[in-house]
């Protein structure tokens, strides 16, 4: 198959490297990343001005944009001499679990591709110690992309969450936890602006119920949640019950 891989940390992460450095020992792989860091960018797309795309080798490009834009540019442009079969972003050095996704560029990557009518797969691994190990999830990619292609339904990408493990017990289908944020803000006044705003990370609250992501990677499992990427409309029963 002819792959275009992407992430939102940045061309030199590590679990893109590994991931398409495991990808090319049996198929067509290309990579358009962010040339650094860009967790955290959602769906964000850049029309305001041009990107600088950079090319690293054959097959290998940077972008001064964000992971959607790095989709678009690999589908719509003229860099891939032919159109990919499958978009893959990551591997993400942290969960996108639940709610997360709402921020994740890396979820965004793969939620545009399905967007465009592309299979698509979002791949996340979370270490509880600085050591992050990518080569199990890069492992079960390679072994299982022609099942995860098949799971493709117009509109919905598949979001794939682990821990970072040597090997996994199983493979689980999973709904969605529900991540709440002890984050923090604070405004302090400066000289060189009228105030001044710094985000400071805190702990994530994470629930859910037994098959939800968080529960199966915490078993030692692999994680696989279906994401509707597009909007849902309601039917006209439920308009009907608003009052004009």
């Amino acid at each position: 198959m002819r792959l275009l891989l992407t992430n939102d940390d940045g061309i030199d992460g590590e679990g893109l490297q590994v991931l398409a450095r495991t990808l090319r020992k049996e198929h067509d792989v290309w990579v358009i990343a962010p040339d650094s860091n860009r967790s955290a960018v959602s769906n964000g797309i850049t029309i305001s001005k041009d990107l600088c795309i950079k090319q690293i080798d054959e097959r290998t490009f940077t972008t001064s944009g964000l992971p959607a834009d790095c989709v678009l540019t690999g589908i719509y442009s003229n860099l891939i001499a032919q159109n990919v079969d499958m978009v893959l972003s990551g591997i993400n050095r942290g969960f996108n679990l639940g709610t997360d996704i709402v921020y994740s560029g890396t979820a965004a990557a793969a939620r545009q591709a399905a967007i465009m009518g592309f299979p698509a797969v979002a791949f996340s691994i979370q270490s509880d110690t600085a050591e992050y190990k990518y080569q199990a999830l890069a492992d079960f990619a390679l072994k299982n992309l022609n099942t995860l292609k098949s799971l493709y339904t117009p509109d919905v990408f598949l979001n794939i969450n682990a821990l970072s493990l040597d090997n996994y017990k199983a493979v689980q289908f999973t709904n969605v936890s529900v991540r709440k944020y002890k984050d923090t803000v604070k405004v302090i006044k400066t000289a060189s602006c009228e105030m001044e705003s710094s985000f400071e990370g805190g702990t994530a609250i994470t629930t859910g119920n037994e098959n939800s992501d968080y529960n199966a990677v915490r078993k030692g499992n692999i994680s696989i949640t279906r994401v509707i990427a597009e909007p849902v409309s309601l039917d006209n029963e439920m308009s009907a019950k608003f009052l004009l």
